[in-house]
């Protein structure tokens, strides 16, 4: 698959703004899948919360940060905390995080397109990239790797959270690459693009991006991993 649609892409970046002030209801099992059990959300969300802070360290950056979920787990462990958004609504609520947890002085945060931000080389010792790559098609994704190889200090280090195909997705009728129709408590609808990754799909981006891939945590709807550029 390549470049993605245009329209697809602006229903992406429109749901995800407008989505902004309930977006962490995800990690509880609401917006948007609602399955029949959502304290499998809350299961997978607590085993990575106890296990995301040992993997980062030193200079990092939370790329496509959305509402700075995960900020409060792992920011004692960072001198400077790069965290980057297109969206002014996701970036509003980093900044209230920002100021509860008292960091204002270690942190940056940029509104900003990952694929157009001139970042300078060699500038992190990791990254978050957060149910992200998710939403990559085959052409974009080689060029977000080329870009995360190029920010990372040589042995930078960088951790995926993402969605998982599980049976619990697939019940639901979802495909597991293609467009899928999303709402909002308001009623409006999005057409957006999503994949879910299997274990062996995750291996496979390793061999094909000369990653050291290791799968931390796999649950039922979501997954840990870290990964480190061979070359």
């Amino acid at each position: 698959m390549g470049e993605m649609d245009s329209s697809v892409k602006s229903d992406l970046f429109e749901y995800y703004s407008a989505r902004a002030p309930e977006y962490e209801a995800f990690y509880e099992g609401g917006v948007p899948a609602k399955l029949p059990d959502p304290a499998v959300y809350r299961q997978d969300t607590s085993a990575i919360t106890k296990l995301l802070a040992g993997y980062i360290r030193g200079e990092f950056i939370d790329i496509a940060c959305g509402t700075g979920f995960w900020l409060p787990v792992y920011e004692k462990n960072c001198r400077r905390i790069t965290l980057l958004d297109q969206s002014e609504s996701m970036l509003a609520e980093c900044r209230k995080k920002v100021e509860k947890l008292g960091i204002a002085n270690k942190t940056e945060i940029i509104k900003g397109d990952l694929f157009g931000y001139p970042f300078r080389p060699d500038s992190y010792d990791g990254a978050l990239i957060g149910f992200f790559l998710s939403h990559l098609t085959d052409a974009e994704e080689d060029s977000f790797f080329h870009i995360i190889k190029g920010i990372l200090k040589p042995e930078g280090v960088f951790v995926i959270i993402d969605d998982v195909w599980s049976q619990e997705i697939a019940a639901t009728g979802r495909p597991k690459a293609g467009k899928v129709s999303r709402s909002l408590g308001d009623g409006r609808r999005f057409e957006i693009f999503k994949r879910y990754l299997g274990e062996q799909d995750l291996y496979d981006l390793a061999e094909k991006h000369d990653m050291k891939l290791e799968i931390v945590y796999w649950g039922r709807i979501f997954f840990l991993a870290r990964a480190s550029f061979l070359t």
